[in-house]
């Protein structure tokens, strides 16, 4: 009955998490000409070039991490709903912990501007939290507790916060910047 309970407390977060992630990587791109200035808020500034730079070269990280959190989700509503054996999750799992690495290597590379610095902090820990997460579902795939993918999960739904915010700041309305 416990085991239930958890798989069914891992199952809801998980949905949570992959419906505020694909809520995100669904929404349409609003006007070039417009969407900017439509979703700034009134009393923040528009970005600087070197923010802008930074946004642009940041979305190539940010769109990857995005993609592969969605990955990760799936794969643990896959084993909490019995869909995959436990081995086959840390199979699947295994390219999306590498590309979370690739992620935080190619965030961590970046030269935020001063003003970003501190964003670029939080988001980077955000792609590193969720590699951790990731390795903590591999371990579970061979053959560790199960109670594991609370720890992770409450760690991809702080990354997934991060990426909003950060995502909101940057790209309002999820626009790829110029």
């Amino acid at each position: 009955m416990k085991k239930v309970g958890i798989a069914v407390a891992v199952l809801a977060l998980i949905v949570l998490a992959a419906i505020a992630t694909l809520q995100e990587a669904r929404r349409g791109a609003p006007p070039e000409s417009t969407a900017a200035a439509a979703t700034i808020p009134p009393d923040r500034p528009p970005l600087t070039a070197d923010e802008e730079r930074y946004a642009h070269d940041l979305w190539k990280v940010h769109d990857q991490v995005r993609t592969q959190a969605v990955r990760m989700s799936f794969v643990g509503l896959s084993f909490i709903m019995g869909d995959i054996p436990r081995s086959e999750v840390a199979i699947r799992i295994a390219p999306v912990t590498k590309a979370f690495h690739a992620a935080a290597s190619d965030a961590a590379a970046l030269t935020p501007p001063e003003s970003l610095r501190a964003t670029h902090s939080e988001y980077l820990k955000a792609v590193r939290d969720y590699e951790a997460a990731s390795i903590e579902m591999a371990k579970v795939g061979k053959g560790a507790a199960e109670e594991r993918l609370l720890g992770a999960q409450a760690s991809t739904a702080r990354s997934a916060t991060t990426l909003l915010k950060v995502g909101e700041m940057l790209w309002p309305g999820e626009h790829k910047p110029n």
